[in-house]
């Protein structure tokens, strides 16, 4: 493991918080930004990579590029800050399998986060080998190259086996998230296939290959008669047969080798109709545009921000509003899965840092395995709808607790006290964000949220308080009153007293108020 950020506590602390060594975690070097990141990413070729985003001479997003070219099995793990959201979801969407609060982050939940990375990238022998084939089998038990040849590596072998005139099938068989406790052994699944060829001899299955997570088929159907649909429906009730503990994807059939490529990936966008359908069987759709480049957006940013205004709000009913406007019931299928899970990586951080904001903490009943892993283990979108509700209604009875039990957060508070001692200068929300140590963004929301007005509004006010004071005392000209108060622009000056008391300075004076 390498650690890049330009924060030297930052990187010390990721090094020295935990004992990685006991864990046979090697610590292969550190770097400041990232252009010394990327050369010491080549010099070392870690298995993965704690970064920041935000970095000098080479961000954390083109490093992330330049790696991915190079070597794209290394993991990523971003080290962020609430306010980067933007820049996390493009960092996920290069591949990082996290990402995590570098200012908040616990030493604890690092180290679980790299152990369950580090188990994933444990070699594991996931293919199947020809001794666990039945030997009369009338199929063969592959190893990885001839996925690889499906994938579009050159091997005549494998072409020779697509025989001129005849139709062919590309099937991906995925276990089902929801029976990851029962997984369907080798066996199970060889023994409904050789009862699905001994059905029709019209349709053989020519290669099988077993991955980790399931399987791979190529189908050949030399009868020109069989309908394209019967792949389908026998697989359907293979499915059925096996406890509906997988879901497949079955592309359109094919004729030459060359097309084997477009047929894998019908078979695989196919199999993405479950996350939006719900667990079985799809045929690919003869209609290009179901599965085009040209994609809508889930998880609008203004939707996302009204979300987490009415999350800490009064209104019960304006906070399930906003849920299901972030989360509508269906998801257009144009939306690709990854940026969906992607946008829920970042609405689930948000939320827990809201919370940890509070002083609030997650319960360890849904702790029992990291929040990002959750998110990837529903294997449909209304699985994970649903348990992002049960997340939502969590932080909305914590943080509605939270408001009973205190008037105003103490950043706020702060706040408060700094504008009526600042009130005369030429004070800026960024200014007083940072006397509280909160970004503008976050101070901007969390003010309006407390105070139940704007940040502007609220120094208007004051200001417009503080005037009529000094213009009852008649000791100076209104336009001094002004520059006293903090808006020198005369003309300026008058229109926000009037909006707020409802006349002018002037007519304000003569009215002996």
């Amino acid at each position: 493991m390498v650690v890049i950020d330009d924060e030297v506590f930052v990187r010390k602390g990721v090094i020295s918080s935990v004992d990685w060594e006991s864990h046979e975690i090697e610590i292969a070097g550190e770097a400041a930004d990232g252009r010394r990141g990327l050369e010491l990413i080549r010099t070392v070729q870690p298995e993965l990579v704690l970064t920041d985003i935000r970095m000098p001479h080479m961000d954390g997003l083109q490093m992330m590029k330049e790696v991915r070219e190079q070597f794209p099995h290394i993991r990523f793990v971003i080290l962020s800050v609430l306010e980067d959201f933007p820049t996390v979801r493009e960092a996920l969407k290069l591949g990082a399998v996290d990402y995590m609060n570098k200012f908040r982050m616990d030493p604890d939940e690092l180290l679980q986060s790299v152990l369950k990375i580090k188990a994933a990238l444990e070699p594991k022998n996931s293919a199947m080998t020809a001794e666990k084939a039945d030997v009369e089998s009338p199929w063969k038990v592959m190893r990885e190259d001839w996925l690889d040849w499906l994938q579009g590596t050159p091997n005549e072998v494998y072409d020779g086996a697509i025989k001129s005139g005849s139709r062919h099938v590309v099937a991906v068989l995925e276990r089902n998230q929801s029976h990851a406790g029962t997984s369907v052994k080798f066996n199970e699944l060889h023994v409904q296939l050789k009862t699905f060829l001994e059905q029709d001899e019209a349709v053989a299955c020519m290669f099988i290959y077993e991955g980790s997570s399931g399987w791979t088929l190529l189908f050949r159907m030399p009868n020109d008669a069989t309908p394209d649909s019967e792949i389908r429906s026998r697989m359907t009730a293979i499915r059925h047969a096996c406890g509906d503990t997988f879901s497949c994807g079955v592309s359109r059939t094919f004729h030459r080798a060359s097309e084997r490529m477009v047929a894998y990936r019908e078979a695989q966008a196919a199999l993405r109709l479950v996350f939006y359908r719900g667990y079985g069987v799809y045929a690919y759709d003869s209609d290009p545009s179901a599965y085009s480049d040209r994609h809508s957006q889930f998880m609008e940013m203004g939707d996302f921000k009204k979300y987490l205004l009415h999350l800490e709000g009064h209104d019960d009913e304006a906070s399930e509003k906003a849920f299901q406007t972030l989360f509508p019931a269906t998801v257009v299928e144009d939306v690709t899965v990854t940026e969906v899970v992607d946008a829920v990586h970042a609405w689930v951080s948000s939320v827990i840092l809201l919370l940890k904001d509070w002083g609030g903490q997650v319960p360890a009943g849904m702790l029992s395995e990291s929040m990002f892993e959750q998110v990837h283990s529903r294997g449909t979108y209304l699985e994970l709808r649903a348990w992002c509700y049960q997340l939502h209604q969590l932080a909305r009875e914590m943080l509605v607790a939270f408001k009973k039990n205190a008037h105003h957060r103490h950043e706020i508070q702060r706040a408060i006290d700094y504008i009526k001692m600042h009130y005369a200068e030429q004070i800026r929300i960024q200014d007083v964000a940072h006397v509280v140590n909160l970004s503008e963004n976050y101070f901007s929301n969390l003010f309006t949220k407390e105070v139940g007005k704007t940040f502007s509004q609220y120094l208007q006010e004051i200001r417009v308080e503080k005037a009529k004071e000094l213009l009852r005392g008649r000791k100076m000209d209104w336009f001094e009153v002004g520059e006293r108060v903090g808006i020198d622009n005369p003309k300026y000056f008058s229109k926000i007293f009037k909006k707020y008391t409802g006349c002018t300075p002037i007519q304000y004076t003569a009215s002996g108020k």
